[in-house]
């Protein structure tokens, strides 16, 4: 047998063979290798046994607490014995008894009254066979995994107690799900990797085993599974437990991918019942007015549409599970609202009884504001808007609304800062800028007015600089400051955009068209169908 193909009495023990155990000393010393497990006889003959031993006295021949065992103690010692298991009393073993076995890394394990028979039967398929443990934890993981689990908490639960070790799950951002939090702190924190792979990263307090949890097979990682690496997960048996991690991951992607489908279906069926609304505004049919009572959707009284955009979003992100997390936003925040997914984001309107208490839009727009910040302090890098319609009344009012809260996130849209949420307010300034921005040929001038910006400076810098500058009412030391640069370095850029921009900044008329052009310039726009 190499070295490679055994087993220790840490992986013996870490089996759940021996009920009932204690490690009572000599802990050290568990790694150690197991070449046979032999009945005890007498103390003496202790040094007579083969190295690599691990020596199983009965009550009647030795007890942790007896003053033999120091003698069985030093003797399994020099004989190179890799442990030894013995009936334990409810005295405590002496201090000097411990203090030796743990000086020698000689494990003393403690058992109840058990015939050493039963143990040696337990424990030698394992010893003259390790690959049979490693079998027995992949039958264990698939036994417990044959279903996916009902949800991440169930997942971390079942692997613990497979592994007996503390188990988190985490998500694609590193954040914290389920299971032990104190993994986070022990260096699984960093797992935004492009080609996701199982691996072990060391931590001061023991090394920690990840598994990425993959809907798609070449896809990023959407969870990861992060294990205290068990002392049994080493030499032959570390691929077994390796593979029972990957066998938990593959049956909680199941679980994740089925709920994907379960919201998209959802989502589905709520847009279309949108699509039937606006279709037949006046008179909604009974089957159509049934099915939005059932998703709590009020049809009568004045109301008030929110859309809702992504500016701009990590890779990391999840799309699919975007909209529940802004519902349970929405939710914390006093907006309790069912979001319809469409072309252009999510739309979702409140309902007044009477025109007077929608009148004020100030309420909602600041509710809105703290909830996309909330969910972007989720997500770094992650930029939301939203706009907001005003008040109509009936079910031709949803559709009025929600065409003003879409032109109002295009203002939002292109403010390019975080959680910009918008009300289009009729008479307003931002009522001319939205319909401006709502054109498509406007915006395609734009385009064309800022080519020559975008030719020469792919990486958008110039136009970022321009649209500060204008921004900062053309004050290089307050776009300076906004930027993070030196007020000279924005002089400089804006003297290299003079000379490329075919436009006269000094002209009222054409510094309002590219300033308004910068705004748009950066937005993927989503025009609707029709």
């Amino acid at each position: 047998m190499t070295a490679s193909a055994t087993v220790t009495l840490g992986q013996l023990l870490d089996l759940g063979l021996l009920p009932h155990h204690e490690v009572l000393a000599g802990e050290a010393g568990l790694r150690r290798p197991v070449g046979s497990v032999v009945t005890g006889s007498t103390v003496g003959e202790i040094s007579e046994l083969a190295p690599r031993s691990v020596v199983v006295f009965g009550r009647e021949q030795l007890t942790l607490d007896d003053l033999a065992a120091d003698l069985a103690i030093r003797l399994a010692g020099g004989a190179g014995l890799s442990g030894i298991i013995a009936a334990r009393t409810p005295r405590r073993i002496p201090l000097v008894t411990r203090r030796l076995a743990d000086r020698l890394a000689l494990p003393l394990i403690g058992v109840e009254d058990i015939a050493p028979a039963r143990v040696i039967t337990a424990f030698d398929p394992y010893v003259r066979a390790p690959e049979i443990a490693g079998l027995r934890v992949l039958a264990d993981a698939s036994r417990r995994f044959q279903r996916p689990p009902a949800d991440a908490d169930a997942l971390t639960s079942q692997l613990a107690a497979m592994l007996t070790e503390p188990v988190a799950l985490l998500d694609a951002e590193s954040r914290f799900v389920a299971g032990d939090p104190a993994l986070l702190r022990s260096g699984a924190g960093e797992l935004g990797d492009p080609h996701p792979v199982a691996r072990i990263v060391q931590a001061a307090d023991g090394d920690v085993m990840l598994q990425p949890v993959q809907v798609d097979p070449a896809g990023p990682a959407v969870y990861w599974i992060a294990v205290r690496r068990p002392p049994s997960a080493a030499g032959v048996l570390l691929e077994p437990v390796r593979r029972a991690m990957a066998i938990a991951a593959l049956s909680f992607a199941v679980r994740v991918a089925g709920e994907a489908i379960r919201i998209e279906r959802e989502h589905r069926r709520r847009s279309l019942l949108l699509n039937e609304i606006l279709e037949q505004p006046e008179e909604p049919g009974r089957r159509t007015v049934e099915r939005a009572v059932a998703l709590g959707w009020r049809l009568a009284g004045w109301h008030t549409a929110v859309q809702v955009q992504v500016a701009a979003a990590p890779a990391t992100v999840r799309m699919s599970a975007l909209g529940g997390e802004l519902e349970e936003q929405l939710a914390r925040h006093g907006l309790r609202a069912t979001l319809v997914e469409r072309a252009e984001g999510w739309v979702f309107w409140s309902t007044t009884e009477a025109e007077a208490d929608a009148a004020d839009p100030g309420p909602l727009t600041e509710r809105l504001t703290r909830t996309l910040t909330a969910v972007e302090a989720e997500h770094p890098g992650l930029r939301l808007c939203a706009g907001v319609g005003r008040a109509h009344a009936g079910t031709a009012g949803i559709g009025r609304s929600a065409d003003q809260a879409r032109r109002a996130a295009l203002l939002a849209h292109t403010a390019h800062r975080p959680a910009a949420v918008e009300h289009i307010e009729a008479g307003s300034t931002r009522r001319l800028i939205a319909g401006w921005y709502g054109s498509a040929p406007l915006r395609g001038a734009a385009a064309d007015l800022l080519a020559p910006l975008t030719e020469a400076d792919p990486s958008g810098e110039l136009i970022r600089t321009l649209r500060c500058y204008l921004d900062c009412q053309s004050s290089p030391k307050a776009a300076g400051a906004v930027l993070g640069v030196h007020r000279n370095t924005v002089m400089q850029r804006m003297e290299r955009i003079a000379e490329l921009l075919p436009a006269d900044l000094g002209d009222p008329d054409d510094r309002l068209a590219v300033h308004l052009a910068t705004r748009a310039v950066d937005v993927d726009w989503h025009d609707p169908a029709g």
